[in-house]
C-alpha cells in the first residue's frame, strides 16, 4: 500500500505539478528525475526484501508440502 501510494503520487506530481517536478536539484538534475530514480530504488528494495522473506519463510513450507505429497504418492 505504501509503494502504491508512492507510485500514484509520483504519477500525479508528474502530470499536475510541472513547476515542482522541474525544480533543479543539482545542475540539470531536477526533482522529477530524483523521484523517478527513487522509484527504481524502492522497487529493487521491495524485491530484495520479498526474496529474503520467501527464502526464509515460504521455501521451508513448500519443502514440507512437497515431502507430504511425495509420501502420499508412494502409497
Amino acid at each position: 500500500l505504501l509503494f502504491l501510494t508512492w507510485y500514484v503520487a509520483f504519477v500525479l506530481l508528474s502530470a499536475y505539478a510541472d513547476d515542482f517536478m522541474s525544480t533543479p536539484v543539482i545542475g540539470v538534475i531536477n526533482v522529477g528525475l530524483v523521484f523517478g530514480f527513487l522509484q527504481f530504488v524502492s522497487t529493487i528494495v521491495i524485491t530484495l526484501a520479498y526474496s529474503r522473506y520467501a527464502r526464509r519463510r515460504l521455501d521451508p513450507q513448500v519443502e514440507v508440502v512437497r515431502t507430504l505429497v511425495d509420501g502420499n504418492e508412494e502409497r
